[in-house]
């Protein structure tokens, strides 16, 4: 009996690490995309980590939606959690998430520091 337990233990404990190992890697082998290189190739289902600058911010409750742009194109995020303190129109952000059709559903934010414009309650 003590020895079924161990294995029974030793199995739980591997199926947990690689589960834990699984989901790091994933996120971790996110590739950095623009919203023009979203426009450019079909990264559908994919995780990503979406940079641009924040532009036409709205909050309602806990979730945010907001665009990501580089100059050239622009795409809709939507993030359901705490926002940055730092997160403001036109900050650097980093959205990291999966592409659902014509939008990014964001698991993650990461406001990039002293990138951007200060947030309209640090203006002189």
């Amino acid at each position: 009996m003590r020895r079924k337990n161990k294995l029974l233990v030793t199995t739980v404990g591997v199926l947990v690490l690689l589960g834990v190992l699984g989901a790091t890697s994933m996120n971790a082998s996110a590739a950095f995309v623009s919203p023009t290189q979203l426009s450019e190739k079909n990264y559908n289902g994919e995780w990503v980590n979406l940079e641009g600058s924040v532009d036409d911010l709205e909050t309602e409750g806990r979730t945010a939606t907001f665009e990501v742009v580089d100059g050239n194109h622009s795409m809709r995020v939507v993030y359901e959690g705490t926002l940055p303190d730092t997160m403001a129109e036109n900050r650097i952000v980093v959205a990291k998430g999966r592409v659902e059709g014509d939008r990014v559903v964001a698991k993650q934010l990461s406001v990039r520091a002293h990138e951007g414009s200060e947030r309209p309650s640090e203006t002189r």
